[in-house]
């Protein structure tokens, strides 16, 4: 099930200029179009942790990649979302209460 869905990713990416680099594990691979980026494969309706989107997101900082979603739909459809970790500045206020 994972190889189709990829399989249909690589094949969408390849359709948008984008060349597939390397294989990292079964969910996560890196490809190039002007920079390279780190894909992370998810399926509509299958559950993902916030430990595993964390664990891509900071793999994505160690190898200085932009982190990018790549969301298969029920009907097929790959829609790519950009993700990255914010930090919001702390509360002074907040701390007063």
């Amino acid at each position: 099930m994972v190889d189709v869905l990829q399989e249909q990713v690589f094949k969408d990416l390849k359709s948008r200029g984008f060349k597939i680099i390397e294989q990292l594990d079964d969910k996560i691979f890196i490809a190039e179009k002007k920079e390279r980026y780190l894909f992370y494969v998810m399926v509509e309706g299958v559950e993902v942790t916030i430990q595993t989107l964390l664990s891509v997101i900071n793999m994505g900082e160690t190898l200085s990649m932009p982190v990018v979603l790549a969301l298969v739909s029920n009907d097929g459809t790959v829609t790519y979302y950009y993700v990255r970790k914010i930090r919001l500045p702390r509360n002074i206020y907040a701390e007063a209460v």
